[in-house]
């Protein structure tokens, strides 16, 4: 619960700095729609950041060879 109030707290001075820079630019319902918008990278956030990660693990890298008929 603690992260999901973190990420909450996060994604609304997120808002904010938002709206206090271009809040005069964009109607209620773009401003409605930008806070839905930093809503949801704020959770994508909080979930990225909520995978262990040790310092050894690498990036997934997709390896695909080379064919020279599939062009």
């Amino acid at each position: 619960m603690a992260q999901a109030d973190a990420s909450q707290n996060s994604s609304n001075e997120l808002f904010e700095v938002v709206r206090s820079r271009y809040g005069d630019r964009l109607s209620p319902e773009e401003l409605e729609e930008v806070r839905k918008a930093v809503e949801r990278i704020a959770g994508m956030a909080e979930a990225l950041r909520s995978v262990p990660l040790d310092y050894r693990d690498e990036p997934l890298i997709r390896f695909t060879p080379y064919r020279a008929d599939r062009e």
